[in-house]
């Protein structure tokens, strides 16, 4: 008898635990990603638009771009010129098995940590230090 419990244990709990994970591909994450979020940087506080566009391939290596409109708030900056938009382009990596990837800018110091909720959701997170930081998080769903 206590032979039998502690097997049937064993399975529910193997279940369980890893019925609850989430499975990916690499292909996944490819698309377009859009929100709207709050962001606090160097000018202020600003609520914008966000678009993220990411293709990933077959090793997890991600290529693509991050596009914001501002829709109220002080803006940003394109190096010392204050502007209500911009565009990045990014490199990055994805685990699968985890849903979580990492981006950074190709041009400024921004980092983006990102994991996959559901095959049509990521939560991300921004953060751009130096003279004129950047943080904001949000969460983005898929457009296409």
């Amino acid at each position: 008898m206590q032979k039998t419990s502690l097997i049937t244990a064993t399975l529910f709990a193997g279940l369980t635990l890893t019925g609850c994970q989430k499975h990916y591909t690499n292909q996944d994450l490819s698309g377009t990603w859009t929100s709207t979020s709050h962001t606090l940087n160097s000018r202020g506080k600003n609520h914008t638009e966000k678009t993220l566009v990411m293709d990933t391939d077959s090793n997890g290596l991600i290529t693509g771009n991050s596009e914001w409109r501002l829709i109220t708030g002080e803006g940003g900056h394109d190096g010392d010129t204050p502007t209500a938009s911009g565009r990045e382009e990014l490199l990055g990596s994805f685990d699968a098995k985890t849903g979580i990837f990492f981006l950074v800018e190709t041009e400024e110091p921004g980092f983006i940590h990102g994991n996959m909720v559901d095959h049509d959701e990521i939560l991300i997170f921004l953060v751009q230090p130096g003279t004129k930081p950047v943080v904001s998080s949000t969460r983005m769903t898929r457009t296409d």
